[in-house]
C-alpha cells in the first residue's frame, strides 16, 4: 500500500469522524433546544396556573372584605344608636331618679350590652375594650341608683334614719362619677368610629 492510499484512508476516516461529529452535534443542539423549550413552556404554564390561583384568592379576599366591611358599617351604625338611648337614658335618670327612668335605662343597657357581646366579632379591639368599659361603669350606675332611689323612698315612707343625708350624697357622687365617665368615653370614640367608618382604619 502506497502513501497515497494511506492517505486517502486517514481523510476518509477523518472526513467520517467529522461528518458523525456535525450530526451528533446537531442531534444534541436539537435535543436540547427540544428540551428547553419544553421546560420553558412548563415553566410558564405553571406560572400561570400559579398567577390564575392567586387572581382567584385575591378575588374571595376581597368579596369577604367587602361583606366584612358591609356588615361591620351597619353593626356600628346600630351601635352608635344604641349608644345614644343609653346615653340619654342615663341623663333622664341622672335628672329624675325614679323607678320609672330606672326601667327604661336597665331595659337599654341590657340591649346594648346584649349587642355588644353578640357581634363582639365584628367590633374593633380598641372600640371592644372602651364600650365594655361603658357597660361596666353603667351598670355601676344602675346599682347605685337603685340603691339611691331605694334609700330615699325608705326615707320618705318610713322616716327612719336608716341612710343619712352623707350617706345618700356619697351614693350621688358615686353616681356622677360613673355617669361621667361613661359620656366622655362616648364622645371619644365618637372621632374614631366616624373614621372607621369612612374607611380609615387606624387601628
Amino acid at each position: 500500500m502506497d502513501i497515497i492510499s494511506i492517505l486517502k484512508i486517514v481523510f476518509g476516516v477523518v472526513s467520517t469522524i467529522s461528518i458523525s461529529g456535525i450530526v451528533v452535534w446537531f442531534f444534541v443542539k436539537l435535543s436540547a433546544n427540544t428540551l428547553a423549550d419544553n421546560y420553558k413552556k412548563k415553566i410558564e404554564h405553571n406560572f400561570e396556573k400559579k398567577i390564575e390561583s392567586y387572581k382567584t384568592q385575591l378575588e374571595i379576599l376581597k368579596t369577604t372584605t367587602l361583606k366584612y366591611n358591609d356588615k361591620q358599617f351597619e353593626l356600628y351604625l346600630d351601635l352608635w344608636k344604641n349608644l345614644q338611648e343609653l346615653k340619654f337614658a342615663c341623663i333622664d335618670l341622672w335628672n329624675i331618679a325614679n323607678n320609672s327612668n330606672l326601667n327604661k335605662f336597665a331595659t337599654s343597657l341590657k340591649k346594648t350590652h346584649r349587642q355588644i357581646e353578640t357581634t363582639s366579632i365584628l367590633i374593633e379591639d380598641k372600640h371592644y375594650v372602651e364600650i365594655s368599659e361603658i357597660i361596666k361603669n353603667f351598670q355601676e350606675y344602675d346599682t347605685g341608683k337603685g340603691k339611691l332611689i331605694k334609700a330615699r323612698n325608705n326615707n320618705s315612707i318610713e322616716r327612719n334614719d336608716n341612710v343619712d343625708n352623707y350617706q345618700i350624697e356619697q351614693m350621688i357622687e358615686y353616681n356622677r362619677d360613673r355617669k361621667d365617665r361613661c359620656l366622655e368615653i362616648i364622645e371619644e370614640m365618637k372621632a374614631s368610629i366616624k373614621d372607621l367608618i369612612k374607611g380609615k382604619n387606624e387601628f
